[in-house]
């Protein structure tokens, strides 16, 4: 009896919650929904599937304008200069790989030029890495450094101590690498207080490299000179083969 009693109140519990809820779907199929009461619309596809494809869109849009090109650096014009032979010298560096580079041939008669008449006022020509091409090839009684090892030419070199001894304080600076020993050794020039000429005419290498070289020694740290002052000492000076001249007397 005891056994039957603890079963019946389980039983009973679900019995009522099988009675409210069949009791409850019944009262409501029977009397319906409230007095007023509508059903709410279904949801609509077509506005949800627009809202998302118009508010996925829109950031497209704000993120994919193209990105605007840097602006190419504006130079001040090259400049003449008149050199006292005195105290001038001229580097010429690296041009053992002018055959590698684009652009190098066509430098070559304007760089023989200024050779040619650095020679006749007994200006010294000091080169990196011979032999050159037969253009520009270097002659008796010039300077060769042959145990250069990077686009720095002051470094682990003899270069300081041959400017010294030759009294020199105007170095005219050519180079086949712009980005490399032009630049590098025209910067070191300057710390070392030697004023810098560049001509502009045998700068060779991409857009960028020939924009980037001369705006870097002319507004670069060491060699600035932004309005590109004419022989401004301890800085650099852009110029052209065909400016550039030596004094004679």
């Amino acid at each position: 009896m005891s056994t039957l009693a603890g079963r019946a109140v389980p039983l009973l519990a679900v019995g009522l919650v099988v009675g409210l809820v069949i009791g409850g779907a019944a009262g409501y199929l029977i009397l319906g929904p409230p007095p007023g009461a509508t059903n709410p619309p279904a949801p609509s596809a077509t506005t949800t599937v627009t809202s998302t494809v118009t508010a996925s869109a829109s950031p497209q849009v704000s993120t994919t304008s193209a990105p605007q090109a840097p602006a190419v650096p504006t130079l001040p014009a090259t400049a003449p200069v008149s050199l006292d032979p005195k105290t001038t010298a001229v580097l010429v560096l690296d041009y053992v790989f002018c055959y590698r580079m684009t652009g190098c041939n066509a430098t070559l008669p304007a760089i023989q030029t200024l050779l040619t008449s650095a020679r006749s006022a007994g200006v010294p020509i000091i080169y990196t890495k011979a032999p050159v091409p037969k253009e520009i090839a270097n002659q008796t009684g010039d300077t060769v450094i042959t145990n250069d090892i990077g686009p720095e030419k002051f470094l682990n070199t003899s270069l300081a101590s041959i400017l010294q001894s030759k009294g020199i304080k105007t170095v005219v600076v050519m180079g086949i690498a712009a980005n490399g020993a032009l630049l590098y050794t025209a910067q070191e020039a300057c710390v070392r207080h030697y004023t810098v000429v560049v001509p502009l005419d045998t700068v060779i290498g991409s857009i960028f490299v020939q924009a980037y070289v001369p705006y870097q020694l002319l507004s670069g740290p060491g060699c600035s000179n932004a309005n590109n002052t004419p022989l401004s000492p301890s800085h650099a000076t852009l110029s052209s083969t065909s400016g550039i001249s030596f004094k004679t007397g």
